[in-house]
Protein backbone atom coordinates (compact mmCIF):
# COMPACT_ATOMS: atom_id res chain seq x y z
CA UNK A 1 0.00 0.00 0.00
CA UNK A 2 1.49 3.40 -1.01
CA UNK A 3 1.78 6.44 1.32
CA UNK A 4 -0.59 8.35 -0.45
CA UNK A 5 -3.69 5.25 -0.48
CA UNK A 6 -2.40 5.46 3.58
CA UNK A 7 -2.68 8.87 3.96
CA UNK A 8 -6.21 9.28 1.92
CA UNK A 9 -7.48 6.43 4.66
CA UNK A 10 -6.66 8.01 8.05
CA UNK A 11 -8.18 11.19 6.43
CA UNK A 12 -11.43 9.36 5.47
CA UNK A 13 -11.46 8.17 8.69
CA UNK A 14 -10.92 11.19 10.55
CA UNK A 15 -13.49 13.09 8.63
CA UNK A 16 -15.73 10.17 9.55
CA UNK A 17 -14.76 10.19 13.40
CA UNK A 18 -16.10 14.03 13.41
CA UNK A 19 -19.13 13.44 11.36
CA UNK A 20 -20.25 10.37 13.68
CA UNK A 21 -19.57 12.83 16.95
CA UNK A 22 -21.29 15.57 15.26
CA UNK A 23 -24.38 13.56 14.67
CA UNK A 24 -23.95 11.97 18.13
CA UNK A 25 -24.17 15.56 19.59
CA UNK A 26 -27.45 16.20 17.34
CA UNK A 27 -29.27 13.91 19.27
CA UNK A 28 -28.50 14.90 22.79
CA UNK A 29 -32.08 17.19 23.96
CA UNK A 30 -31.42 20.74 24.58
CA UNK A 31 -31.10 21.34 28.36
CA UNK A 32 -33.86 23.31 29.75
CA UNK A 33 -33.36 25.92 32.56
CA UNK A 34 -35.79 26.94 34.90
CA UNK A 35 -36.52 30.68 35.56
CA UNK A 36 -36.63 30.00 39.27
CA UNK A 37 -34.67 26.86 40.74
CA UNK A 38 -36.67 24.27 42.94
CA UNK A 39 -35.77 23.32 46.14
CA UNK A 40 -36.80 20.16 47.61
CA UNK A 41 -35.58 19.81 51.18
CA UNK A 42 -35.69 18.07 54.60
CA UNK A 43 -34.34 19.97 57.67
CA UNK A 44 -30.70 19.74 56.61
CA UNK A 45 -30.05 18.05 53.11
CA UNK A 46 -31.79 19.72 50.09
CA UNK A 47 -31.59 19.40 45.98
CA UNK A 48 -32.00 22.29 43.88
CA UNK A 49 -33.33 21.72 40.28
CA UNK A 50 -32.08 24.33 37.98
CA UNK A 51 -33.39 22.21 34.84
CA UNK A 52 -33.80 19.19 32.39
CA UNK A 53 -31.61 17.35 30.38
CA UNK A 54 -34.68 15.78 28.00
CA UNK A 55 -36.63 13.68 31.04
CA UNK A 56 -33.64 13.97 33.17
CA UNK A 57 -33.36 16.29 35.99
CA UNK A 58 -30.30 18.49 36.32
CA UNK A 59 -29.55 20.38 39.60
CA UNK A 60 -27.18 20.53 42.36
CA UNK A 61 -26.91 18.63 46.12
CA UNK A 62 -27.36 21.17 48.81
CA UNK A 63 -26.69 21.15 52.73
CA UNK A 64 -27.24 23.34 55.26
CA UNK A 65 -24.59 24.07 57.70
CA UNK A 66 -24.57 27.07 60.36
CA UNK A 67 -28.10 27.95 58.86
CA UNK A 68 -27.36 28.45 55.43
CA UNK A 69 -27.28 26.38 52.12
CA UNK A 70 -23.81 24.94 50.36
CA UNK A 71 -23.48 22.74 47.70
CA UNK A 72 -22.07 19.21 48.24
CA UNK A 73 -18.60 18.68 46.15
CA UNK A 74 -19.01 15.58 44.49
CA UNK A 75 -16.39 13.83 43.53
CA UNK A 76 -16.20 10.48 41.34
Amino acid sequence: MSWRTRINLVVVWIVSLIAVAAWGRAQTPPEQKLPTPIMISGNDLAYRLDGWRGTTPQGRLLMRIDGRWVTVPLRY
